[in-house]
């Protein structure tokens, strides 16, 4: 009877010991995706994430991807006054840098994600490793404050 006891006892202790982990463990979001892939023998991470509900003015995580060309991808796009005829936006793609003003890139318009399809930006010539996009406009509108917002089911960025 005390062995069974003892032997309950010490399983109960495993036991926990091996949740005890899991639940410390962080979760992950789909915002903090990031992937690693090597082009041209260069380590690039790559974000792979989603959008819900942006305005203007919002920003993506920085990433460190090298200088292959940047390219970014948003899929399965939609505003929030979907139906509008000509549905688009307008990304820049922008190096942060730490001791003299950001690097600002040409900014590309978005409008094949509509249809639920991919569009596809890249930029290339640009050097820097801290990379990050901007929102510019949703339908033409630059106000961050009011006016439509936008949703990517994927933006991928690499």
């Amino acid at each position: 009877m005390r062995s069974s006891l003892n032997i309950s006892k010490v399983a109960a202790v495993v036991a926990c010991a091996a949740v005890l982990p899991l639940a410390a463990a962080p979760a992950a979001s789909a915002e903090d995706a990031y992937g690693s892939k090597a082009q041209g023998g260069v380590s690039i991470q790559a974000i792979d994430s989603y959008l819900s509900g942006v305005r203007p003015g919002f920003q993506s995580s920085k990433t460190d991807i090298g200088s292959a060309p940047t390219i970014i991808d948003f899929y399965d796009c939609r505003t929030s006054d979907h139906g509008l005829v000509n549905e688009s936006t307008k990304v820049q793609l922008i190096n942060y840098n730490y001791t003299t003003p950001n690097e600002y890139w040409e900014e590309k318009t978005f409008t094949a994600c509509f249809d639920g399809g991919q569009s596809h930006g890249e930029w290339t010539g640009r050097k820097g490793d801290d990379l990050f996009f901007q929102i510019k406009a949703v339908n033409g509108t630059t106000s961050s404050g009011s006016g439509p917002t936008l949703s990517a089911s994927r933006v991928h960025m690499w």
